[in-house]
């Protein structure tokens, strides 16, 4: 998370410019009491004070690169902790954050009961991934005398990486509670990521707060507008929500989640449309490990094409695509060989696992209409697929097709291999349907799983 946590606070900072640094003239400074800038100019002789509004003014207009030099001009001159503070976001906003953690680590040693730049020297500790510094930092104000963005998420996000959570889910509903008060949202994707955190906690803690935390969360997003970023955020939220699906009672609230999501509408580009329909599917995959009419078999051959239809992609290893296409290719045939004799099992997939159908069903609807011709195709496609693996020896067709009757025999006798998986309380039982590299290969090659396609 520490990724989208840094990026959050560039833009934040960068949404509050204009409100901290307003671009004001000399006649409005003059008017304007204890802001920034007249404080600034009040620290210079008259004949700098044009130079000190040029730097306000670049870095509130985004030229974060000629404030600075303009920053370090005016510090040659003079130290004003108002330049110091500037220059030290606009290190910040160009993604120099240690040389910003500098500048604001010497504000605070000079001026040591100023929370604001302690706040800011905790926010740069943790950007740079010192959690230990920025927890001690931060929480040594907290709570703080009035709400500044991204002290809590920062805090909070700190905390949980230094594994206190109880802690940190406090101080990501400081942020939560500010929106639920006032209404007010200062940064979308700051409070985008208090609420995912916030949630991904109540859930690993089991606290009873998801219900009220989860409607406040409906409500921000009934709020906002749904631009391309926060729905980036959203498919994030949704991909972090899913691990939890290993805690048992949690599965039917992520279902009743990812359903509300759909129902609204607020995805609308479609990688996000796809991670949305592959939540749907993961859910599903859960289901079925449990499902007691789902024998080892199937779940292999669904498990295998959920993997090919949302796990591999460009960023997959040889090995991981090599897998998968074994996978999928040798369950092809055993499904071909295993639903003559159990037909009803097709009807009972498309009813109940509606997701996993759409990417199964065709191949499975080929079955019931031609067993045999699929079989035959699908095994041509197998042999073809082993034949040209560079590291395997050379069958002859008689002695792939022994190893592949071999294979199956073995896959049709294999029963749900469970492992013990935390739910929330105390253990319970999840299927595992992972190939072991000592496992026989499911390409029916007759060699183990790492002599073969896992190799």
């Amino acid at each position: 998370m520490h990724d989208r946590w840094y990026v959050q606070e560039k833009s934040t900072m960068e949404n509050t410019m204009e409100n901290r640094y307003g671009i004001l003239s000399i006649q409005d400074a003059s008017q304007t009491e204890d802001s920034d800038l007249e404080r600034a100019m009040a620290g210079y002789p008259a004949s700098l004070c044009a130079e000190v509004k040029e730097a306000f003014v670049a870095a509130n207009t985004g030229d974060y690169k000629k404030s600075e030099k303009i920053c370090l001009r005016l510090l040659d001159q003079k130290a004003v902790p108002e330049i110091q503070m500037l220059l030290g976001t606009d290190y910040f906003l160009q993604g120099h954050v240690h040389a910003a953690e500098q500048v604001y680590h010497d504000l605070i040693l000079d001026y040591p009961d100023c929370e604001e730049y302690h706040v800011y020297h905790g926010i740069a500790c943790h950007a740079l991934g010192q959690f230990e510094e920025a927890a001690e930092e931060l929480g040594a104000l907290y709570p703080l005398k009035e709400y500044r963005p991204f002290y809590y998420t920062s805090y909070g996000d700190s905390l949980q990486e230094l594994g206190k959570l109880e802690q940190s889910r406090e101080a990501f509903y400081q942020d939560v509670a500010f929106y639920d008060e006032t209404g007010e949202i200062l940064s979308e994707e700051m409070l985008d990521g208090a609420f995912e955190n916030l949630l991904h906690l109540d859930v690993e803690l089991g606290n009873r707060h998801y219900p009220d935390d989860i409607q406040l969360y409906y409500r921000f997003l009934d709020q906002v507008e749904m631009t391309d970023k926060m729905q980036t955020y959203l498919r994030e939220t949704i991909v972090y929500m899913c691990e939890l699906m290993r805690i048992k009672w949690y599965r039917p609230l992520f279902l009743e989640f990812v359903t509300h999501i759909k129902e609204k509408g607020y995805l609308k580009k479609e990688e996000t449309i796809r991670t949305l329909e592959s939540a749907f599917a993961t859910w599903e995959s859960w289901e079925y490990h449990d499902d007691s009419r789902i024998c080892s078999l199937v779940e292999m051959f669904l498990s295998a094409n959920y993997r090919k239809a949302y796990s591999i992609d460009e960023f997959s290893t040889e090995e991981e695509i090599q897998m998968n296409q074994a996978e999928t290719l040798s369950y092809a045939v055993y499904m071909c060989r295993y639903v003559p004799e159990d037909r009803e099992i097709v009807g009972y997939i498309r009813e109940t696992y509606p997701h996993t159908w759409t990417f199964v069903g065709d191949f499975l609807q080929q079955i019931l209409a031609d067993a045999q011709g699929t079989e035959k195709t699908s095994t041509e496609a197998l042999y073809a697929y082993t034949k040209n693996l560079p590291h395997n020896k050379k069958l002859t067709r008689k002695e792939f097709e022994d190893s592949l009757n071999r294979a199956y025999k073995r896959a049709a006798a294999d029963k749900k291999e469970p492992v013990f998986v935390y739910d929330g309380d105390k253990p319970y039982r999840k299927i595992q349907a992972k190939v072991g590299r000592n496992d026989p290969c499911p390409c029916g090659s007759g060699k183990k799983y790492k002599k073969c396609c896992g190799r």
